[in-house]
């Protein structure tokens, strides 16, 4: 069976290499190093079953990214990362299953489990 497909969305290059050696043994990754690029990715990457993308970004903020791909692609789970305490009037823009918060920092075990228990694996 192949591997289910995600993107990492983070301008923090070391963070998404980090991320990035975690999840591979389990899933196809493409990286996005801004807004833009996760914007453009994750409306258009056949297959794609899910997005690890951080709120803060040069260009588009991560969370038009996850309302613009929730939108047109019902079949992509976001996790949604924050260096800063996801406030309650940001869960409620996103009160589905489809979308996880986690905020930074993070142990990597946690994100682990929370990637698997969203994108499935």
């Amino acid at each position: 069976m192949p591997k289910p497909l995600i993107l990492i969305a983070d301008d923090e290059e070391m963070l998404c290499e980090l991320y990035a050696e975690l999840l591979e043994p389990h899933y196809n990754i493409v990286l996005a190093r801004n807004g833009t690029e996760a914007r453009e990715k994750g409306l258009s990457l056949p297959g794609l079953r899910g997005i690890l993308m951080d709120v803060q970004m040069p260009g588009i903020n991560g969370l038009q990214v996850a309302k613009e791909v929730l939108t047109q692609r019902p079949e992509v789970r976001i996790i949604i990362m924050s260096g800063t305490d996801v406030t309650h009037r940001v869960r409620q823009m996103f009160v589905t299953e489809r979308v996880a918060f986690l905020v930074k920092p993070f142990e990597l075990e946690t994100l682990l489990l929370l990637v698997n228990r969203q994108f499935g694996h």
